[in-house]
């Protein structure tokens, strides 16, 4: 069994005991996080039965789905610059990171210039930090009117990010998040909020107990980084 498979199998089983945990019983889907890792890691995941895997740069994205020929979701994760849209709109199945009315409107005339209906999240930056991205709570109805005037754009979901803390003191922000995400199912068409895309490898079990249905692996699954 080699190193990849082996954490693999731990991630799907600490992810298989949270969701026990979980008062909400839901079914959570894994997103392995290929960002700085090999394209051979990512082909090693998906044999093994990964469905979803997610970037955070948009180039690495694009190099990478024209050299693997295996069907897989891609999800893009990263804080996205405006002058990369047209091209996150082209290679990303979904757009994790929609965190600006700025944004939305960008993918929603590029996603039309393109044919397509883009899938996003709306990004919640819920602890108020300054080093992370996203709408502020109180942005709530602003974005879901912005989100809702985009003919080009589908909201499927919720996404958030908790400070890199001890993994118990996360617990509100990861319960602040499914509170609107739960608002945000009110705003749309039955059926269309779906997902709601919280933790990754240091507080992902914790996330997936205050109502996670994703969860966003990287380091868990393939180790530290290998930044270039």
């Amino acid at each position: 069994m080699s190193e990849i498979e082996e954490r693999l199998a731990q991630v799907r089983a600490r992810i298989a005991e949270a969701e026990r945990r979980s008062p909400y019983g839901q079914e959570v889907t894994l997103v392995a996080v290929t960002k700085f890792h090999p394209l051979e890691d990512m082909e090693e995941a998906i044999r093994l039965g990964v469905t979803q895997v997610g970037e955070n740069r948009v180039q690495e994205m694009e190099e990478k789905r024209r050299s693997l020929s295996a069907p897989v979701v891609w999800n893009l994760q990263g804080h996205l610059q405006k002058n990369k849209v047209k091209k996150a709109v082209a290679c990303a199945d979904l757009i994790q990171s929609c965190d600006s009315e700025e944004i939305l409107k960008e993918i929603d005339k590029k996603a039309e210039s393109a044919g397509k209906v883009q899938d996003v999240f709306l990004e919640f930056n819920i602890s108020g930090e300054e080093s992370k991205y996203g709408f502020s709570p109180e942005e709530f109805k602003n974005a879901v009117e912005a989100a809702k005037a985009c003919t080009h754009v589908r909201v499927k979901g919720l996404m958030c990010m908790a400070p890199n803390e001890e993994p118990e003191k996360t617990r509100p922000v990861f319960r602040e998040g499914r509170r609107l995400w739960t608002e945000m199912k009110k705003e749309f068409p039955e059926g269309q909020i779906t997902i709601l895309s919280m933790g990754m490898t240091n507080d992902f079990e914790i996330a997936i107990e205050e109502g996670a249905t994703m969860v966003r692996i990287g380091t868990a699954i393939f180790g530290a980084r290998q930044y270039h």
